[in-house]
């Protein structure tokens, strides 16, 4: 049986290795500096806190196939950008964001709005950028263009099992580049 570099980590972390870690190991591993994580999108294995965060929010969801190509820069390969503005509501924003492609989503939060957090769903390698305080969570590969579909129950019942709450708005385009959320 082959290990890769990860699994074999974790099976000796799981056989208490690091009882019999030689002298030099123990003192090269406290030497070592802490890691701190440069990204802070997390995947979601269970609800954990976001329940917490959406038990009085309101889910918004926002979808496109691609983002518009603009000036030919999703043309050359690189992701297009995809620009959501979040205005002020009476209760906080959950922002889910789906696309097909892979987007460069620019979350925009306007002073006296709440993000609760933001839900990056889709099959490509999107990113989140500029979302404020709120934390950013990968809940898996799934992209609905039209509210009652196979695909939008899927996504629908991913956000209810990570937040405990249904999609209330739902806006999706083929190609877009902006989309304005709250502001009620």
């Amino acid at each position: 049986m082959n290990f890769g570099p990860l699994e074999f980590a974790a099976f000796l972390r799981r056989k208490g290795a690091k009882k019999s870690e030689s002298a030099a190991v123990k003192a090269a591993r406290e030497a070592a500096p802490e890691t701190v994580p440069t990204n802070r999108l997390s995947i979601v294995t269970g609800p954990g806190n976001l329940r917490t965060l959406a038990r009085s929010a309101q889910v918004v969801a926002v979808s496109v196939y691609e983002a518009v190509a603009m000036n030919t820069p999703a043309a050359s390969g690189s992701p297009g950008e995809v620009t959501v503005l979040v205005r002020p509501t009476l209760r906080p924003v959950v922002l889910v964001l789906s696309s097909h492609q892979t987007v460069q989503w620019r979350v925009d939060v306007l002073p006296g709005a709440d993000l609760a957090a933001v839900l990056l769903s889709g099959y490509g390698e999107s990113t989140v950028a500029s979302a404020g305080n709120a934390p950013v969570s990968s809940i898996g590969g799934y992209y609905a263009f039209k509210r009652g579909s196979p695909e939008f129950k899927h996504l629908e019942d991913e956000v209810l099992r990570c937040t405990g709450r249904n999609i209330e708005n739902f806006q999706s385009v083929y190609a877009g580049d902006s989309f304005e959320v709250g502001g009620d």
